[in-house]
Formats: structure tokens, sequence, C-alpha cells
């Protein structure tokens, strides 16, 4: 994980990181921190400022902490809060509102400081006493919660979850009011909270303790200096921070390209034949299993599979229509690459025939010479290492933060429906043409005002979106939350449903009016990458034409700001008829004047409600 994270580093600090990892000496951290300081400022990522709140001592650990986030990569600042100050400091703080980048506002907590009463039920009125004393701190967990929100900026809230007591005694696991019980508890509130509150997730401390055993904890330590955590685990709980927060800077791969001989399955397909294939409930065949129920569930969740295999494709195809314990079907994978070509080619092609670039791919494969081969021609692609063997193949699926997210949309669950769409135009044959093809999807589209009900969406895809996007403005929730408060604003979303099922928001449009209210700028302009081909963005201009019109628009201005992946929108004003009134190397500057109506494709079918 940490590797991938700083590939991009030059050597000296690459070989500094690992060694302060391995021996997780503080000479060593602080060693490794000063070089990563030293780093060129292309290499030290973006700008991320964190707010820690704690009821226990960090200022010991706070050099591992940072050199863990500034490995992410990020040129992260971090801000202690007094100890156990938690209410006045998120009253008062303005670390967060004037800081520049990404915001997060984490809070450490355990059970010593926060109930210290159930570590001794029958010294503190158990077990009614107790009971209420554990609904005291559930109530505070809340209040901090909309303390939080209406203090922030908008900044996400990272609520740490309990880990068991230290004092193990079987009696307190006997009893509702018990340690255990009271513990759990409260963990279950800060998932509860972190499913329902906006910008509020949990930082599963508990997860990683049970992960670490016992020994994650030094008791001397904590009596000395109120630093619970052992030495050796200092940098291992600092780099599980960095990774809970990492998506916040990373978007999560969409891709998971894997191999299928002895790895969907023991044994090779064209040499064993059926028969002789590994899979099932006994060993080695469970572990195979296993691998694709971890592959079926991140399908589930939105990641794209694809199949790459050096096999005949019947030899392949017949191993998914005979053995009766496959799991993964062929119509899983959103593009199958079963031929005798490279591997490093038939991902290329993949990559083309999705749409996605080469950095939205993982790849997993029992081949060192594969592995190798793929990373030596497509750095880009991101490599999930093993030795060969199943288990660790298993590993290292478990183990990989490629696919780490803090949300899932129903969008994102859909995600394999819409790609399989883009595939099918190459593998069906329809590129000579296009419109007919498209007619065929007999797709509905519905304009949408942004509002409640779609804006964590809405505000999902300004984060995420790289391609067909005209500005990459990454706009957080309170600041569109703020655009649609200010009169005038068009904010408008394109939801399609298409005859594979509903496809959500996939196109967002937000145009500011200006002061004489007949001018208004398109702020941000983007579509999914899952839909692109289809003509949706010539269904959004058109009604966002005709919006504007209505409220009095004679002018339009826009601009196109490249970066490294939106090239694929860089022409789309000058095909909708804007004229470029300004090119430089930071943006091109449009504008519409008089406003013309545009055309709504003809292959696309309008449901939105005529008012």
């Amino acid at each position: 994980m940490v590797n991938f994270w700083i590939r991009n580093f030059p050597a000296e600090q690459q070989e500094a990181i690992r060694d302060a990892i391995t021996s997780a000496r503080l000479g060593k951290v602080r060693r490794a921190l000063q070089l990563v300081g030293n780093l060129p400022p292309q290499l030290r990522g973006p700008g991320f400022n964190i707010e820690l709140l704690s009821t226990y001592n960090l200022e010991p650990i706070l050099s591992t902490l940072k050199l863990a986030l500034r490995c992410l990569p990020s040129s992260a600042r971090l801000e202690l809060a007094p100890l156990n100050d938690i209410e006045s400091y998120i009253a008062s703080s303005s670390f967060l509102s004037s800081a520049e980048g990404a915001n997060a506002r984490v809070i450490l907590w355990r059970i010593e400081e926060l109930m210290p009463e159930i570590l001794y039920p029958l010294s503190n009125g158990f077990p009614e006493q107790l009971a209420r004393r554990v609904d005291e701190v559930l109530t505070r967990l809340e209040g901090v919660v909309s303390l939080h929100q209406r203090h922030s900026t908008g900044a996400p809230l990272f609520l740490s979850t309990l880990a068991s007591p230290l004092n193990y005694r079987l009696l307190g696991s006997q009893h509702s009011a018990g340690a255990y019980a009271s513990v759990a508890r409260f963990n279950q509130r800060v998932y509860d909270l972190a499913a329902t509150r906006h910008g509020v997730y949990a930082l599963d401390f508990a997860a990683w303790a049970a992960t670490e055993g016992n020994v994650y904890a030094d008791p001397l330590l904590d009596f000395m200096a109120r630093q619970p955590l052992a030495a050796r685990s200092q940098v291992s709980f600092a780099f599980f921070l960095a990774k809970s927060l990492r998506p916040l800077l990373s978007p999560a791969h969409k891709v998971l390209a894997i191999d299928l001989d002895n790895t969907l399955w023991g044994g090779v397909i064209g040499e064993d034949g059926v028969n002789g294939l590994k899979l099932g409930q006994e060993f080695p065949g469970n572990v195979h299993l296993r691998i694709q129920r971890e592959l079926l569930e991140l399908r589930n969740r939105g990641i794209l599979l694809v199949l790459l295999s050096k096999n005949n494709e019947a030899d392949a195809r017949l191993g998914f229509d005979t053995l009766p314990e496959m799991l993964l079907k062929w119509d899983d994978f959103a593009v199958r690459k079963v031929n005798w070509k490279d591997k490093h080619e038939n991902l290329r092609a993949a990559s083309q025939e999705l749409g996605l670039g080469l950095d939205s791919f993982t790849f997993i494969d029992d081949s060192d010479y594969e592995r190798e081969l793929m990373r030596q021609l497509l750095p880009e692609v991101r490599i999930l290492n093993n030795n060969g063997d199943p288990l660790q193949i298993l590993r290292s699926l478990w183990d990989t933060d490629a696919f780490d997210s803090l949300t899932l949309t129903a969008e994102d669950r859909a995600r394999h429906g819409d790609y399989a769409v883009r595939s099918a135009r190459t593998v069906q044959g329809h590129e000579d043409n296009v419109e007919a093809f498209l007619q065929s999807l007999e797709m509905e589209a519905t304009i949408e005002e942004i509002g409640p009900a779609n804006i964590d969406r809405v505000v999902n895809m300004l984060g995420k979106t790289n391609q067909f996007n005209l500005t990459t403005r990454r706009h957080s929730h309170p600041e569109v939350e703020v655009m649609l408060r200010k009169e005038g604003t068009i904010a408008l979303a394109l939801r399609l449903r298409d005859k594979f099922g509903e496809q959500g928001i996939i196109a967002v449009l937000l145009a500011l009016r200006g002061r004489d209210g007949t001018v208004f700028t398109v702020d941000s302009f983007l579509v999914s990458c899952r839909a692109l081909g289809r003509g949706v963005e010539d269904a959004l201009w058109a009604a966002f034409l005709q919006r504007a019109s209505g409220v009095g628009a004679r002018k339009l201005e826009a601009a196109y700001i490249p970066t490294p992946k939106n090239g694929i929108a860089s022409a789309l004003y000058d095909r909708l008829g804007l004229e470029r009134v300004g090119n430089s190397a930071e943006s091109s500057r449009y504008q519409l004047d008089p406003l013309k109506p545009a055309v709504w494709p003809r292959w696309i079918a309008d449901r939105t409600a005529k008012v």
C-alpha cells in the first residue's frame, strides 16, 4: 500500500520511509519526515489540513502522524487541539475555515476518559447508574456532531470508535450494561451517525485495535504520558489514519483487471481441463472461491471487473459455464480479453473500450512475469503484489486501499451496466451506425433542479469527475448550497434511464447570474465518464439554454480549463456553437451572444415534467 503511495518519490526518500516503518524508531521517523519535507512541490501532493481533537496525548506521535499523511502524498498540516477540550475547541477554532486545500476534523477518544465508570462497574452503580451514564455519553456524542456541523465550513468529521477495555473481565461480557456492551452501544451510535449525517464518517479505531491485538497499547506510556499507543503500534496507527483519510484526496480506482488461471480457480484450464480445476469447499479450491466472493463484492460496489487471460476463449467460457461452484459469471465482467496477446496490450484496449484512463486500473495476476511486464510497460496501472499463492492473492485484495471510498451511491452500484453499454458498442459492431445504436438503448432523460434530494450525488460528481469536466471545480457540499441560495442560479442535473435500467444522475450544469441579470456564467459542466458518447451533454445544454432564456438571459459566458485528464471535453463549446473570445495556457474563454436554442438529441426521450 505505502509503496504505491510513494512510488514517485526519489529512492532516498522511499528507503528512509521504509526504514522508519520497519524500525518504528522515532529518530528514523523524524529523518524520513525531514527528507519528505525536502521534496519538490510537484511531489508533495495537495494541501491537506487536519484538526486532531483527542482525549489522550497525541503530541509524542505527532511526527509519525505527519509522516504517514505526507506519504499519501499530501502537504499535510496538523493542528492539535488542547487535550480533552473537544466542544469548546470546535466552537472557537478557525483553523479549517482559514486553510486552503482539503480539510478534515478527527476526534479520537477512548473509554478511560470518555466513560471511565464502566471500567469498574460494581463501584459505579451497576447496572442502572451505569446505563444512565452511557446514555449521557451518547447524548454528548450527538451534541458534538451537531456542534461541528454548526461551526464547520463543510469539513468532514471523522469519529473514532472505542476499543474494548484492556482489563478484560469475564463478568463484563455477561450483562447488557457491562463494559463490552457499553462500548458496543457507543460504537453502533458512531456507525449510525456516519450513515445518517452528511459529512460524518467513522474512524474505526476498534477495528484497527482488533487487528493489532492488545499489544497495540502500552500501559507504562499511558500512565507516564497519557499516550497509550505502544511504540511498535504508533506507525501502524498513523498509517491507518492516513489510509482512512486518503479517499478525501484520491478517488477509488474504478477497474480491477483479473487473471483467470490460478487466480479465479486453481489450475490451468487449457492443460488440466475443467475436471482438473480446483474450486469448491475444500483447500485450496476454497481459497479461490473466497477470491471470487471478494471480486463479486467489489463488482456489486460498482468496481468494474475486466478479465485478462491468455487462453482460448472457448476453453475459458467452458469453465464459467460448467463449473457449478463458479460465483462469478461471464457477464459479471465489463470487458473480457481472452486471447493470446500480451496482457498489457489487452488492458490498454480495455481502457479505450471503457473510456477510462489507465490510472483507473488495478491489476492482479499470479505470475511474477505478467505483473512485472505490466509495471514496466504501463506504469500508471496499480499492481497488487503477491507471490503466486492463492492465499497471498486473497490477502492482497484484503489489504489494498485501491478501492477505498467513504460513500456508496446507487449510481456506483449501477456502474457495471453503464460501462457494459460502452463495451457493447465495440463488441457488437455498432461503430458504423452510432445513432441507430444509441436509439436502440431506449434512453430517457429527466432534467432536475439541484436540491436536497440530489445534492449529495452532485457533490460526489463534482469531486470525482475528471474527464468530461469543463472546469474541474471541486465544490464542497456547503459551497454548492451557497450557490443554490444565490438569486438566479441555474443548477441542473440530468437523470438517465435506458433499457438496462436506471442509471441515475450522470450530468450536472451550474450557472451563475451576473449583476445585471442578463449575463450568465457557466461555473461547472460535467458528464460522468460512464455516460460518454450518448449525447447527454447536448440534452443538458439544450435544457439549460431553454431555462436561461426563460429567465431573461441574453448572453452566456463559459470557459474550458485544461487539466491532464479532461482533454476529451476541450472542443465541446466549439461544437456547441459558442464563440471563442480568449485563449491561453490556463483557459479558453467562450461566449454565446445572443442566445440561440440548441437541439435536443433525437435518440433521447425527454421525460422532464412540464410546468
